[in-house]
């Protein structure tokens, strides 16, 4: 059987109690700033996106009937050409006057001319489809400010969010460090808790340890509650001693090595049915006195 001296921590439960109100008057300004900016992303977002639509409407429509003009255009120009040489034909044989032959190269140039308008038709609308090009690109911009707008709304709410300070865990305030109206800083501790759950944490010596395994019963003996003897378990034994978690480990790299017996922290969990009507009266630093089964 084994002994040692032991101190009663605490752990938690979740709980969603708000504790601390902090002013939020700045963080509301800045969830509302976000809110109108969003609305904003999505409209420019949907009017890039119509643009987009009509541009390409407008496109197809001016490509088809550059088309067709320019059909219209080469078929007056086979037309015109053909009546010009049978007109002149017919001037060389005198049955043509000089007048119709005039008239016939007048329509061949007006058909010229109509087939390079539509040339300069298929031209711009091949210019309409690279503009296209141009406002899906800025569509895809607008929809990337959308999404930005979203993280930054998200941003905005979760800055919100910790305005409410809420207790991690079903505890009773214990200590107070700031009273209505002060001012705070980030990292600044405002509240001590103490939660409602206890175990012991024993720290033995590294001879005693030897013996020890999870699971082992563990008798309790606490000074604040004398006469009482709880029951317990061996949960968990801490993977180092206690001196490899100290702000500034032993070094014996030197040479002066003096030997010290260490200390290893075990967890031990009260059995629920030994606690009983004494929970309340085990409090967080109590000493204990834990006698190791093993």
């Amino acid at each position: 059987m084994l002994t040692g001296a032991a101190r009663v921590p605490v752990t938690h439960f979740e709980s969603a109690l708000p504790l601390v109100l902090l002013d939020s008057g700045d963080q509301r300004m800045q969830l509302l700033r976000a809110e109108a900016d969003l609305i904003s992303a999505r409209r420019q977002a949907d009017a890039a996106n119509v643009t987009v639509g009509a541009d390409r409407s407008d496109a197809s429509a001016g490509s088809s009937q550059a088309r067709g003009d320019q059909l219209d255009a080469r078929a007056e120009v086979v037309r015109t050409v053909a009546d010009l040489k049978r007109y002149e034909s017919l001037h060389r044989q005198g049955a043509a006057t000089q007048q119709q032959v005039d008239l016939a190269k007048s329509q061949y140039q007006q058909s010229l001319g109509r087939l390079s308008r539509s040339r300069g038709s298929q031209a711009t609308a091949r210019s309409r489809q690279a503009h296209i090009q141009v406002d899906v690109s800025k569509a895809a911009a607008a929809q990337a400010g959308v999404l930005q707008a979203q993280a930054a709304l998200s941003a905005a709410k979760l800055q919100l969010g910790y305005t409410i300070l809420r207790s991690p865990a079903a505890a009773v305030v214990g200590q107070r460090q700031v009273e209505a109206g002060q001012g705070v800083q980030p990292s600044q501790g405002l509240l001590t808790l103490v939660g409602r759950d206890v175990w012991v944490e024993a720290n033995f010596k590294e001879t005693q340890v030897s013996h020890m395994h999870v699971g082992n019963p563990v008798d309790l003996h606490i000074d604040g509650v004398p006469g009482i003897v709880f029951h317990g378990h061996i949960t968990s034994l801490s993977p180092a001693s206690g001196a490899r978690f100290a702000l500034l480990p032993p070094d014996n790299a030197t040479g002066n090595f003096t030997k010290v017996v260490q200390r290893v922290t075990v967890r031990i969990d009260f059995d629920p049915s030994s606690i009983g009507i004494w929970k309340s009266r085990l409090k967080p630093g109590l000493s204990v006195v834990a006698s190791v089964h093993t």
